[in-house]
């Protein structure tokens, strides 16, 4: 793993990154492999205590397919670390680089510490052509059956059919130590957090869609009074794109050279990868939760819990990464500010690179779920059924499809954990014969990309026309919490107070705007620009909102009163709610708005 340096906290850490083996030793029956000038230190502020000023030696044993060997496999044959095995002693903890293909150890203390290295021949499958997941402490792989039992996977064999619309998934457990056996079920009660990988991928601008890449400034949509979706997809030309126009995607390995060629028919390695120059990334499966037990070591339980706890600013409006659950039948955390989310997201697993979900990132899901790997077939596409929880419950999956969207949609439900409404389903319920909220339509997929909460995301407007700078917020009171200077201030005020920025690679940024719906500012690959073209629909005569052509999600760009991007909407949107669906805000916390993290090993 690349070591990301960025300083937030004032103490001196240090990792050890491992690049040759210099000679053998016999050492207690085993060979060791002991590394002399060949490592290399890195400062880095995040993530482990100690100062190693002088490390000493380190040894190796490296064990193939459980055979000792002189060397580590080479890359790309197939093999895989073993997180699980692989250990080292005094302390210490082995993590392995699957694209640099090296070992940083970290918490080294002590000299002569030695470690235990594993590698096995892991499952591949061939239409990923090497972007298969990434394992690394503490996920382990698991397979979701039809009822939502969760058992751990064997990753030497097939556990993921992205062919079938069957997605990777992995759990964290809420102890990390606690082992469990391949086939064993794993309780819900031990479940901290799941996670589904999206593999890379490169998706081609289809001609047919003659906007991907032709937008000119848009001021003033078209507008359509209609008494439900369908009358709006008779009425625009080409009707309901989201149902019959699925992203070309093929996958491909970070050794390939990217696709840059932007053009119609051309394709496009999605930049979420190249962002990250990365084999893929897990996404959190639902909506992020607000761990409500006061130690948060214990195994989570929903007894006793309530909405208010999980949307109180006393509790939510501040960086705490240790009250991270992503679970289903759970209430969303929300009401915190888009810097404290950042914060909570980062420093949640940094050894996996965690962070909150960027628009592009956002934008990957949703081009994968929009294609055959997803929600389509041949020539026809399903929308992902809205969350239409108000209680804000993850996992949630209205009955019906929406037919009219906000203000006029009205079948929402309200319940406690874990029940069925009169108007939707809880995640595992016996009375769901599909799980239409899924990206997938099984158990596989990503919930609460459609409705639940809206989300928060690191996309961001700059705060001005000419500058590259990203802005906090309109104004010193309507803000994100960042440091940076508002783009509602005549005067060019900053705030100063709050917290840093991080590397640009967390976050997109956005041209400056400041009234209108100029669309042409959307980038290839975030979901703002390939789901067009736009209109303005009013339902029943009530209020307009500006749309776009695919499922007829709702499209607010970003301006200088709301520069942060918010994706999916709320339960109440109906037919405005989708994986496609945006909008904006100023950054503050809201009790309707909830955040994504994402994991790149």
């Amino acid at each position: 793993m690349k070591l990301q340096k960025f300083k937030e906290k004032n103490k001196k850490q240090k990792s050890i990154i491992l690049f040759t083996i210099a000679c053998v030793l016999l050492i207690t029956g085993v060979f060791l492999y002991k590394t002399f000038a060949s490592f290399q230190v890195i400062e880095n502020e995040d993530l482990i205590n100690g100062d190693v000023s002088d490390p000493g030696d380190i040894y190796f044993a490296f064990y193939v397919d459980n055979h000792i060997t002189k060397t580590i496999p080479e890359k790309n044959t197939g093999y895989v670390y073993d997180y699980e095995k692989s250990s080292c002693n005094k302390g210490a903890v082995p993590y392995f680089d699957s694209i640099d293909w090296s070992i940083t150890v970290r918490g080294m203390s002590e000299s002569h510490t030695k470690c235990t290295i594993y590698f096995y021949q892991g499952y591949q499958e061939d239409i990923l052509k090497g972007a298969d997941p990434v394992l690394e402490r503490p996920l382990i792989p698991v397979k979701i059956d039809n009822d939502g039992t969760v058992t751990k996977a064997d990753p030497s064999k097939e556990w993921y059919d992205y062919e079938q619309k069957q997605w990777a998934n992995a759990v964290i457990l809420v102890d990390e130590t606690k082992q469990y056996e391949i086939d064993q079920e794993i309780e819900e009660k031990d479940i901290e957090s799941y996670f589904v990988w999206i593999p890379r991928y490169r998706y081609q601008l289809k001609e047919s869609e003659a906007t991907f890449n032709t937008y000119s400034s848009i001021t003033n949509p078209e507008t359509y009074k209609i008494q439900n979706v369908e009358e709006f997809y008779s009425k625009i030309e080409g009707g309901n794109k989201g149902k019959n126009e699925a992203f070309i995607i093929e996958f491909e390995n970070i050794t390939e050279t990217p696709s840059n060629d932007n053009t119609k028919d051309g394709w496009l390695t999605h930049p979420a990868f190249t962002a990250f120059n990365s084999n893929g990334f897990w996404v959190g499966k639902f909506e992020t939760g607000y761990n409500q037990n006061s130690d948060t070591t214990k195994e989570i339980t929903t007894s006793n819990w309530t909405k208010a706890n999980a949307e109180n600013t006393s509790n939510t409006n501040k960086e705490e990464p240790t009250k991270v659950i992503i679970k289903p039948n759970v209430y969303s955390w929300r009401n915190i500010n888009a810097s404290n989310a950042f914060y909570t997201s980062y420093n949640y697993k940094r050894e996996l690179d965690s962070h909150m979900m960027k628009n592009s990132e956002w934008g990957a899901v949703a081009y994968l779920t929009q294609s055959k790997y997803g929600r389509c077939n041949g020539s026809t596409c399903e929308e992902v059924r809205i969350n239409n929880n108000s209680s804000l419950i993850t996992g949630y999956s209205a009955k019906n499809a929406p037919t009219v969207g906000s203000p006029v949609y009205n079948s929402t439900d309200s319940t406690t954990l874990n029940q069925d409404g009169t108007n939707g389903y809880h995640y595992g319920s016996n009375n769901a014969s599909k799980q239409e909220s899924s990206t997938t339509g099984n158990y596989s997929g990503i919930y609460d990309m459609s409705g639940g909460a809206w989300e928060h995301m690191m996309g961001v407007m700059q705060a001005t026309q000419d500058s590259k700078v990203p802005t906090t917020g309109p104004d010193s009171t309507n803000n994100s919490g960042f440091n940076g200077p508002y783009s509602n201030d005549s005067n060019n005020g900053s705030k100063t107070d709050g917290k840093p920025w991080p590397s640009n690679k967390y976050y997109d940024l956005y041209d400056f705007f400041s009234e209108g719906v100029n669309y042409n500012r959307g980038h290839l690959g975030d979901g703002t620009k390939e789901f067009g073209p736009f209109y303005r629909v009013s339902y029943n005569g009530t209020n307009t909102s500006p749309v776009e052509s695919y499922n007829a999600d709702l499209a607010n760009f970003v301006i200088y009163r709301g520069p942060w991007f918010i994706r999916g909407a709320s339960y109440a949107f109906g037919t405005d709610a989708g994986v496609s669906a945006f909008s904006s805000v100023n950054g503050i916390a809201y009790s309707n708005n909830s955040f994504r993290i994402v994991l790149t090993p």
